[in-house]
């Protein structure tokens, strides 16, 4: 039996996140999971010091945001002709820090997915937009799915890992091929070389980490392939896209020790969610879900 999905989309109305909604709304649809839509937002500065006028001010507050929110829901979902059920949807507004609530109400939740949009931009600019995505990703104790402006949802028929050999990825690919069992995908573990140490060093690292998920982990669509390419990035973004990927799976742990020491300020992961074309799932480092899916029926994709 296929099981029910739980997904958090966090929304800050701007363009930026407008397709990771429209994303969330048609994979919730189909796969009839759990969607749940949250807005963070501040308290103004001039708001009243006196406590019971505070408190009046800040409740009204919560209801202008929340109801807010909820229109803007009814909207797009009018607009895609989709309407989501109270047992599969709802609202939620925070006060406080985007990152911080976001993840709060996820493990509160007992969240499988968070989706967030993601920021382009180019050069410096790449350290501030799309920070709170990025706080997200790097945080979040579940796995963070980053929709680009321009991804298209499709049926999820094929999922790519990319590995660094690191011992706690191990349980990431179990909760992998749990989700791609869910639509039938399948699930690509990939490692890129440039070589730089030497190709029979890289094939024998490639090996035995071949042998060790295969030993610990049985899917009939699971494969894993060994690729060489002078440009890490680009090997990635090449292979998704010749090959029709879905999802492009990446660890936002810290990187495996061999780039510590050629591109020890370099993070592979965070250039990613600002390059790829596709979605990128972010799946922490020996994340062991306290319950993969929840025990409601769903549809196929």
């Amino acid at each position: 039996m296929k099981k029910k999905l739980k997904i958090i989309l966090a929304t800050d109305y701007s363009e930026a996140v407008m397709n990771a909604e429209r994303y969330a709304i048609q994979f919730a649809e189909k796969t009839d999971s759990f969607l749940t839509i949250i807005h963070v937002y501040d308290i103004p500065f001039n708001f009243p010091a006196a406590h019971s006028e505070y408190a009046k001010a800040t409740e009204e507050l919560r209801l202008h945001e929340l109801q807010r929110l909820t229109q803007h829901c009814e909207r797009l979902m009018d607009s895609m002709d989709i309407r989501l059920n109270e047992d599969n949807f709802e609202c939620v507004v925070l006060e406080g820090s985007v990152g911080k609530q976001i993840r709060k109400e996820a493990v509160l939740s007992h969240t499988d997915i968070i989706i967030t949009g993601t920021h382009e931009a180019n050069g410096f600019q790449k350290l501030f937009l799309g920070s709170h995505t990025w706080d997200v990703i790097k945080k979040s104790e579940i796995p963070v799915l980053a929709i680009p402006n321009d991804a298209i949802f499709s049926t999820l028929k094929n999922i790519v890992f990319a590995t660094e050999y690191r011992e706690g990825e191990i349980p990431g690919i179990h909760f992998l091929v749990e989700l791609a069992k869910q639509f039938d995908a399948e699930l690509t573990v990939l490692h890129i070389t440039n070589y730089i140490l030497s190709k029979e060093f890289e094939k024998t690292l490639f090996g035995k980490f071949r042998t060790e998920v295969q030993d610990k982990i049985s899917y009939n669509k699971l494969n894993l392939c060994l690729v060489q390419y002078d440009d890490i990035v680009g090997g990635l973004s090449n292979y998704c896209e010749n090959s029709k990927t879905d999802w492009l799976v990446m660890s936002p742990s810290k990187p495996f020790f061999f780039e510590k020491i050629f591109t020890p300020k370099k993070s592979i992961t965070k250039e990613m969610t600002f390059q790829t074309h596709i979605p990128l799932l972010a799946v922490p480092d020996f994340y062991i879900p306290e319950n993969v899916f929840s025990e409601q029926s769903t549809n196929s994709l």
